[in-house]
């Protein structure tokens, strides 16, 4: 057995050709297995030819009965052991891979990367990495990890795993027990796991006790890692027999080959050596211990082994076991034939490349690439709708400029293929550069690109000019837990961006979408490195590695190439797989509970416009940064009667969230819910919803509850494409409108007169058309006729006015019967100087004249208003010509009551009911659509 001492070896060498060393495990150690790395890469050709030439040396020379199983580091992202652009492809990290929410993708590149590797010549992959990492302690494993989850670490797990199977390569699942939580101790520069057996038994083991159960694990490699809390006597898992023989053997019932980390490890060095480490590795449960660098340690690990089988060191059935273990593995590989056909000959020849040998199957593989890195990439918040950059560089009238400040991080491609001209690291962003600079062509060259680098030295005066000249800016990170200045310079960049110091952690004192200038940050590893301070920033985007592809695809996400699907792993479902049954969007279901105020005008008003400020419409909606509308919708919050509640910070007097409700006689309404957009996942619309409908129903005993209203008319966006239809779904409203209506506008209302037919009409029916002077003319048939609940509610308001007193006032016309002069209908008629337009806080909105709309005209314009019209239903046959009448008797009024220096030229009318016979009519008076509304977008019976 002592002659077979290297089939429990895995070895390693510098170099990138056959070095002496090699030839010397090979030849006369006679290992099994051999690791290649970094070390030993070129390029795949290269490394093609030296795998060949090493199992050429096993072949002739060695006496091997196997081929030698040479396994590799080849996780994805920037941790991978061979690169080469442009003949091997590049795939993002695990985390970006699940990022995808897509396990038959990840099944789909694990099975692609096997199958490249395999014809190179490997045979065994380190891989999958199956360690759950904790979300603020992955400094060991981080991106290489598929998640913060049991769950996911199964799920793209497993799909990995039998990819990686599936495209025939030998699968070794790391790092067992597990450690995603382990810390480095600074003194003995170990990795150190402080969780004890029980924690790890409900944790880390989990995913390794899927995939063994589920058969996909052809070997698991253990962690170097102290476990101080399981065999504090050891000086890593690798050693303990509790992790491997008890945890690993016995409880999860592996039989596969266990690989033990590199035992060159200086900790075990100096505790008790290195072949003292090995003879406790293989008696813990190892059937290869790895020793990857240094020949005389290789020598000293198989001369320990021998003398532990010949002193009874190491026990025969152990050794048996792991012998029968390797060549279960060993009987599955090629044979001799199969590598060299030709025998002698053959081994001459140089490998064929993949990309040559299968051109369709490689075009795959890269479109998989593609996708992966476009799925991966996370817009994790976007405040201001600032993305993507093409929409606002087509509106633009001057060059501007994009600054790329981005950090030195080590480069990817080996040493020969950079550029002497720049520093090491340097050209690490260069691709982004280049590529957000593609995009000029499409944008008709109205920016410019800079890029300079920024290191722990801080920022310096050139650094703060290029910050002040650039109209936005872009700062790249990576792991910034462990490279703390990166956090201290992008809180610097923020302030020069025109961010408030005292805002980090609180609050920003600038009210507008993010800051003065953009920022945009960008994680190119961890995606924490801001993911908590979620007021960093205008735009945070996670792409979990720094490759080329990566970096392409945001700077292709920048500029609206695509629209971002990735999601940080266990931070939220992906858009797609959101189900919303009635437990999901339940109201009552709230996750946390906020303290809820009444809102106070005083206190509470800036705060609300502020948020206002922050809510971006589409093009057909309302905008909500009117400061018209503001300030009109700020009146009718004061001279109201209702209630209106806030979630605020006490402290800052800040407003995180807002409601506003209404009740009139039975029926309350939610009129407008909104929060701060870094808040939207915190519930706290769910608590104001919550305290509105508990108001309306307890307090004021409403037995409906509507969303929105027709009265006051805000125009909730439920029609709108604003994100607000999960949000309310979420809430527990469903999308349950009534009869859509339209705003309708009147242009050009100097030249206007009332069409011929209609005066032709009124002339026949003989009616007559005059301004209401007492609430007593209107009470018959307000009591007569059917009137809804809104209509009911601005008649009550605007009979207060009467007699009006003011040209601006809010006036009633009536409808006079030719005989008996009774009232036979009315319609109400306003302008947005008067007070009753409180109710229609958009309406300066509709003003189409452009200097109006820039504010550089030297009068405020007026604009009319219509609504409600009543007739006495006992004129059925005449209900259509009174009711125009009684339109263009107020547009009349309105014409010949308004001075010219007061600027009228518009008039809207509201409440227009969305059909065919109406809107004609009413168009031919001169009318034409603007916005589209609805009394309610859902209702509820009152609890």
């Amino acid at each position: 057995m002592e002659e077979r001492a290297g089939q429990l070896l895995c070895g390693g060498f510098q170099g990138t050709q056959v070095t002496s060393q090699a030839y010397k495990l090979i030849v006369e150690h006679k290992i099994s297995s051999m690791i290649l790395s970094r070390k030993n890469a070129v390029n795949v050709e290269q490394m093609s030819k030296l795998i060949k030439d090493l199992q050429y040396i096993a072949y002739t020379q060695g006496d091997y009965k196997y081929p030698i199983m040479f396994a590799i580091d080849q996780e994805g992202g920037i941790m991978n052991s061979l690169f080469d652009p442009d003949f091997l492809t590049q795939y993002p990290s695990a985390m970006a891979l699940a990022a995808t929410g897509d396990p038959k993708l990840v099944y789909e590149i694990s099975k692609a990367i096997a199958i490249e590797l395999k014809t190179i010549g490997f045979s065994i992959i380190l891989g999958p990495v199956l360690d759950v990492v904790t979300k603020l302690s992955h400094q060991l494993v981080g991106v290489r990890s598929f998640g913060t989850t049991v769950e996911d670490v199964q799920k793209y797990g497993s799909m990995c795993a039998r990819g990686l199977r599936d495209g025939g390569l030998f699968t070794v699942g790391k790092h067992f027990p597990g450690i995603g939580n382990a810390t480095v101790d600074s003194l003995l520069e170990l990795p150190m796991m402080g969780d004890t057996l029980s924690q790890i038994r409900q944790n880390n083991v989990a995913p390794f006790e899927h995939l063994i159960k589920a058969g996909l694990l052809n070997g698991v490699s253990v962690a170097g890692c102290g476990v101080p809390n399981i065999s504090p006597d050891e000086t890593h898992a690798c050693l303990s027999p509790v992790i491997i023989n008890q945890l690993l053997r016995h409880e999860l019932e592996f039989n596969g080959v266990v690989i033990s980390e590199c035992l060159e490890m200086e900790a075990l060095y100096h505790s008790i050596g290195l072949g003292q480490g090995v003879i406790l590795a293989i008696n813990a449960g190892c059937d290869l211990v790895m020793v990857c660098h240094d020949l005389k340690l290789q020598n000293e690990a198989i001369d320990s082994i021998k003398k532990g089988i010949l002193n009874g060191n190491l026990d025969d059935d152990t050794i048996l076991a792991s012998f029968e273990r390797v060549e279960t593995l060993q009987k599955q590989l090629p044979s001799w034939k199969e590598i060299f056909p030709e025998g002698i000959t053959s081994a001459q020849e140089s490998p064929a490349l993949f990309k040559y040998q299968y051109p369709d199957l490689w075009n795959r593989h890269q479109d998989l690439a593609s996708l992966a890195y476009q799925k991966s990439i996370t817009l994790v918040r976007d405040y201001g709708g600032l993305l993507p950059l093409s929409k606002r560089y087509e509106q633009a009238s001057e060059i501007e400029s994009i600054l790329v400040l981005s950090p030195l991080l080590s480069p990817i491609l080996p040493k020969q293929t950079q550029k002497e001209s720049l520093f090491t690291g340097e050209e690490v962003f260069q691709s982004f550069g280049k590529f957000l600079s593609k995009h000029q062509v499409n944008a008709g060259k109205k920016y410019v690109v800079f890029h300079t680098t920024y290191t722990a030295n801080g920022l310096t005066p050139l650094h703060e000019s290029l910050i002040e000249k650039a109209n936005i800016v872009v700062v790249f990170t990576s792991e910034a837990s462990r490279n703390m200045y990166q956090i201290g310079i992008v809180k610097y960049v923020s302030v020069l961006c025109g961010a408030n110091p005292s805002s980090f952690g609180g609050k920003r004192t600038k009210s507008t979408n993010s800051l003065q200038k953009p920022l945009i940050v960008v994680a190119t590893s961890s995606p924490y490195d801001f993911f908590y301070d979620k007021l960093m920033g205008s735009v945070y985007i996670c792409c979990y590695d720094y490759t080329r592809k990566a970096l392409e695809n945001v700077a292709a996400l920048l500029m609206g190439d695509f629209q971002p699907q990735g999601c940080i792993p266990g931070e939220q479902e992906h858009p797609k797989k959101r189900r919303h049954s009635h437990d999901d969007v339940n109201a009552k279901q709230i996750k946390r509970k906020w303290l809820v105020d009444e809102f106070d005008m005083a206190r509470d008003l800036p705060g609300l416009i502020k948020l206002w400020k922050e809510v971006e419409g589409e093009e057909d909606s309302i905008n909500m940064q009117d400061e018209q509308y503001c300030k009109r919708l700020g009146g009718l919050l004061a001279t109201s009667n209702q209630k209106h509640f806030v979630v605020r910070n006490s402290s800052l007097n800040i407003l995180y969230g807002a409601v506003l409700t209404w009740c009139e006689g039975s029926v309350g309404h939610v009129l407008y819910i909104v929060v701060e957009k870094s808040k939207c996942l915190h519930s706290i619309g769910k608590n104001l919803n919550a305290r509105a409908e508990r108001y309306l129903t307890r307090e004021k005993n409403c037995t409906e509850i509507r969303l929105g209203s027709a009265f006051p008319l805000i125009m909730f966006p439920g029609n709108l494409s604003c994100g607000s239809s999960l949000f309310l779904k979420r809430l527990g409203w469903e999308d349950d409108k009534s009869q859509r209506k339209w705003i309708l506008v009147l242009n050009e209302l100097s030249g206007w007169s009332v069409p011929e037919r209609i005066l032709k009409e009124l002339m026949i029916v003989g009616v007559r058309f005059d301004v209401c002077t007492g609430s007593g003319q209107l009470e018959k048939l307000i009591q007569k006729g059917d009137l809804t609940p809104e209509y009911k509610a601005y008649y009550k308001e605007a009979m207060k006015n009467i007699p009006s007193r003011s040209a601006h006032e809010v006036k009633i016309i009536i409808a006079l019967e030719p005989s008996s002069q009774n009232v036979i209908g009315s319609i109400i008629l306003f302008t947005n100087k008067s007070e009753f337009s409180k109710f229609f806080p958009f309406i300066d909105q509709c003003i189409n004249d452009d200097k109006q709309r820039n504010g550089t005209a030297t009068a405020v314009p007026v604009i009319g208003g219509i609504i409600a019209p009543v007739i006495d239903q006992s004129y059925a046959n005449l209900v259509d010509i009174f009711k125009y009448g009684l339109i263009c008797s107020a547009i009349t009024k309105l014409k010949n009551s308004i001075n010219d220096e007061d600027l009228l030229n518009q008039c809207i009318m509201c409440d227009v009911i969305d059909d065919d016979k109406t809107m004609t009519s009413i168009r031919d008076i001169g009318f034409e659509k603007w916005k589209y509304y609805y009394d309610y977008y859902d209702k509820k019976v009152g609890q």
